[in-house]
């Protein structure tokens, strides 16, 4: 009849509103899926992009520092009154152990103390500290306290100190490293990793 007829065609017209509406779900869910494989793929790169460029400035901060201990070494090689000498830790076979350190010593004016592979002692954590103490005398106690190493290359795991107190270094006629709880201490009390004597004459140039 007329009236099942028209029934039947408000069904199907019903059906396809009903896929044409699913249609546009799914294309809409499949831009969604894409939007976000998109949001996710930029995040990735300005990640990647913010880690090269902190890389970067890691790298450049290193290269300055590297060029101003040079630049020191370069100055202090036309000190009169220099003494330079290399420093080992020797064990009891006789044989030399890390860490090691290199002495830049303008007597009673200017000290330069470099140590490598400090962090290669047995034991030491992440949490210590390298402290540099001057020395005149066996009291360690009496120690004089020149500051803390900082690392100015980690590409080579290079120690620095820097002492320039004319005064101080005419009290001490040595200095040595030891290993401290973070942030240093007042008085020497961690295991010593290097001695370096400096009674030595100039012998440079």
């Amino acid at each position: 009849s007329a009236e099942r007829n028209t029934l039947a065609n408000e069904v199907e017209e019903e059906q396809a509103l009903l896929a044409s509406t699913q249609k546009r779900l799914d294309a809409l869910d499949e831009a969604k899926a894409n939007d976000a494989l998109r949001v996710t793929s930029l995040e990735n790169q300005i990640h990647f992009m913010s880690q090269l460029l902190k890389d970067k400035d890691a790298t450049i901060d290193e290269q300055k520092r590297f060029l101003a201990s040079d630049r020191d070494i370069r100055d202090l090689m036309g000190a009169r009154d220099l003494y330079m000498a290399e420093v080992y830790d020797v064990g009891g076979n006789g044989k030399r152990k890390k860490p090691y350190g290199r002495v830049f010593y303008t007597k009673r004016k200017s000290l330069i103390f470099y140590a490598y592979d400090l962090d290669q002692q047995p034991g030491v954590k992440e949490t210590s500290t390298f402290q540099a103490w001057g020395l005149h005398g066996p009291d360690r106690n009496a120690a004089l306290n020149l500051g803390v190493m900082y690392i100015d290359n980690a590409t080579n795991k290079r120690w620095v100190l820097r002492f320039d107190d004319p005064e101080a270094l005419q009290r001490i006629n040595a200095v040595f490293v030891t290993v401290e709880p973070n942030g240093g201490s007042s008085a020497p009390r961690g295991k010593q990793v290097l001695f370096a004597y400096l009674g030595e004459e100039p012998n440079h140039p």
